[in-house]
């Protein structure tokens, strides 16, 4: 994951930005960023809740595919989250930022996957 967050954090160096007249119509659609890459039912955004969770997590169902809870801590208030859907993942790069510098002309096998690695509590 880390090679993948580095080869897209140079490709969007080294990207030329659009100019906005140029630059196609953002849509979220186009990036396939909830993927299930392993095939394990388990999307991004709850292989990352698994791997930063500092206990055992727990999912909705016996199946073991959405995570529900587990114990996060948030550096900024230095509390200890246990809700799952307090968090979000997000990307290093907002999205339509990536779109707008460049993205928009990557070809489609290179929109996916787009990382999520950033987790955030929900205000």
């Amino acid at each position: 994951m880390i090679r993948t967050v580095l080869t897209i954090a140079v490709t969007l160096v080294t990207t030329v930005v659009l100019a906005d007249t140029n630059c196609p119509k953002y849509d979220r659609k186009s990036y396939h960023h909830w993927i299930d890459e392993d095939r394990d039912c388990q999307n991004a955004r709850h292989e990352v809740l698994i791997e930063e969770s500092l206990s055992t997590v727990g999912f909705k169902s016996s199946k073991g595919c959405r995570v529900v809870s587990g114990s996060w801590n948030d550096p900024y208030s230095g509390r200890t989250i246990t809700d799952a859907t307090r968090l979000d993942i997000d990307h290093m790069v907002p999205l339509k930022e990536a779109h707008e510098s460049g993205a928009a002309i990557w070809q489609e096998s290179a929109k996916e996957p787009m990382p999520m690695i950033w987790m955030i509590q929900k205000h």
